[in-house]
């Protein structure tokens, strides 16, 4: 969904009278509120409200019946739900991608020459715009984009300060966690990272968890010295919010990545078995951190060997840490006068 959000800017750009509708999941619904955008956000929840079949078929019988001039299913993957539901609502025009059949449900279809075999190095956003394309659009700003109400992030504040850190002072975001477990860099590597910058710099962690990655976080307990703050049940706005005071985000490949990146903040990011031109983290000010070996990109969840991630080492990444500290300016103490110790925020 954040790859997505380019589309919306561009749509309003390109046809300023157009009426945008977005069909959502209950999560990432989150990433499209406040869009200015958008005008209307319809949530499909397939787990409880439209869990059954009868309640599915009222759902989308109801979107057909708002006799939607142009339906676009930016998804470009195997699955054919998005491309059933895109015919099943698309009264008059439906595009998408023709991707492993799914160009069947669409009366205008790009087609990204990635099936079966990839044969051009592009980005997902750009795969998104290029749809447009199709209808006569040129989007004029390709970055992805999330929008936080003055509520929101005042709310951030208040529970930073209510987690003893000045939100005005200098903080780094970590999240070790990632859907795949492939897609994870060893937590000890991680610990190492947040224990050098507790111990060596005026700078405040705060690791991030999702609700299932208690486990994860009780690992990372165990491997780390010093403990930063951690913030575990954080709902994605609430976590979006606080996000967006930190200065660097430290990360795997996964959604908080491009998250960052539409928050426009610095990233240094690992990435394994991930296809690296399709989910770059998208703008500048990103450092990514991958081992190209004869078997990557090989897109499995579970990895028995996890080579490509553990073959990237703790000084590789601090390297990159350090370099992103250079550039914004966040010096050693020791090298640094100016510097002078955090104040206890009350």
């Amino acid at each position: 969904m954040v790859m997505t959000t380019p589309i919306f800017r561009a749509l309003k750009e390109g046809w300023p009278d157009v009426q945008v509708t977005v069909l959502t999941n209950p999560i990432n619904k989150n990433i499209v509120i406040k869009n200015p955008f958008i005008d209307c956000i319809l949530v499909y929840d397939r787990e409880n409200e439209h869990k059954s079949f009868n309640s599915r078929l009222i759902f989308f019988r109801g979107i057909r019946e708002r006799k939607f001039d142009l339906v676009i299913d930016p998804y470009l993957d195997y699955e054919l739900k998005t491309s059933f539901i895109t015919r099943f609502v698309g009264n008059r025009f439906r595009l998408g991608f023709e991707f492993a059949g799914r160009g069947i449900f669409y009366n205008i279809r790009y087609h990204p020459n990635v099936f079966p075999v990839s044969t051009e190095k592009k980005h997902m956003i750009d795969y998104n715009l290029n749809l447009l394309a199709y209808l006569g659009i040129q989007a004029q700003k390709r970055q992805p984009e999330i929008f936080l109400s003055t509520d929101e992030k005042g709310n951030a504040t208040k529970l930073l300060i209510k987690n003893r850190v000045n939100p005005e002072s200098r903080i780094i975001g970590i999240h070790p966690g990632g859907h795949y477990e492939s897609q994870r860099w060893p937590i000890k590597r991680f610990a190492a990272i947040s224990d050098y910058l507790i111990t060596s710099y005026d700078i405040n962690v705060i690791l991030f968890a999702g609700r299932e990655e208690k486990q994860l976080m009780s690992e990372y307990k165990d491997y780390a010295v010093k403990t930063p703050i951690i913030l575990e049940d954080l709902s994605l706005r609430e976590f979006m919010s606080t996000l967006n005071h930190c200065s660097l985000f430290l990360c795997n490949n996964s959604g908080p990545l491009h998250i960052a990146t539409a928050l426009n903040i610095p990233t240094v990011s690992t990435m394994g078995p991930t296809v690296p031109y399709h989910w770059w983290p998208y703008g500048k000010n990103h450092i990514v951190l991958r081992k190209d070996l004869d078997c990557s990109p090989c897109k499995k969840g579970i990895c028995k060997t996890h080579e490509c991630m553990k073959l990237i080492e703790t000084n590789d990444f601090l390297s990159a840490v350090k370099e992103q500290l250079k550039r914004l300016k966040f010096f050693h103490p020791e090298k640094d006068p100016t510097i002078y110790a955090k104040k206890d925020v009350c």
